[in-house]
């Protein structure tokens, strides 16, 4: 009897905490079940059943993440630590591939810092013929004003043939010009 009222118990807990074997009732407490210490979330994406994480760490860097949806519920897939290589301009930059499955060719992405602060807005574009980006990225200011930069890939490729980045005033002059010639693999 003791043993049936403690697995009860635990059942109970186990749903009220919001944690079954489907996954957590929220984002946050599905990054804290992984032991992930993070500040905040800067940047969410949904795609399809998942959504991309850029997070803050406790040391003040800048992970990346996945979590899936399952239902109403979320579960975590993997993440880690971004880099970005200083180009010695006014945009830092790097790229992520993010595949959890196989089967999901989908999550890679270009993420930086924009130091310069007339730069509003930041165009990306693949060198060459390759069309697996062309678009604006999305620039997120945060709480101690610097602006991180994220643009998803719009087609997924094995290697980065190079890109191009062009950087706009509040006016739309461009004000910023940057190519990265050399392959990302």
């Amino acid at each position: 009897m003791k043993k049936v009222i403690f697995l009860l118990g635990l059942s109970l807990l186990l749903l009220l905490s919001g944690c079954t074997d489907n996954g957590y009732k929220s984002i946050e407490a599905t990054i804290r079940s992984e032991g992930i210490q993070n500040e905040q979330i800067f940047y969410k994406e949904e795609l399809n059943n998942s959504i991309i994480l850029i997070y803050e760490n406790p040391n003040g860097g800048v992970d990346a993440g996945i979590v899936y949806k399952v239902g109403n519920k979320y579960k975590w897939s993997y993440g880690g630590g971004v880099s970005f290589l200083s180009n010695g301009t006014d945009v830092t930059w790097s790229w992520v591939n993010m595949n959890a499955k196989e089967e999901e060719k989908q999550h890679q992405f270009y993420i930086g810092i924009v130091k310069e602060q007339s730069i509003s807005r930041l165009h990306i574009k693949n060198l060459g013929m390759s069309k697996n980006i062309d678009k604006y990225a999305e620039i997120v200011k945060l709480s101690d004003g610097t602006k991180l930069w994220v643009a998803l890939q719009d087609k997924y490729s094995n290697a980065q043939p190079g890109f191009i980045l062009n950087g706009f005033d509040k006016d739309g002059k461009s004000i910023f010009h940057y190519e990265a010639e050399q392959s990302i693999n």
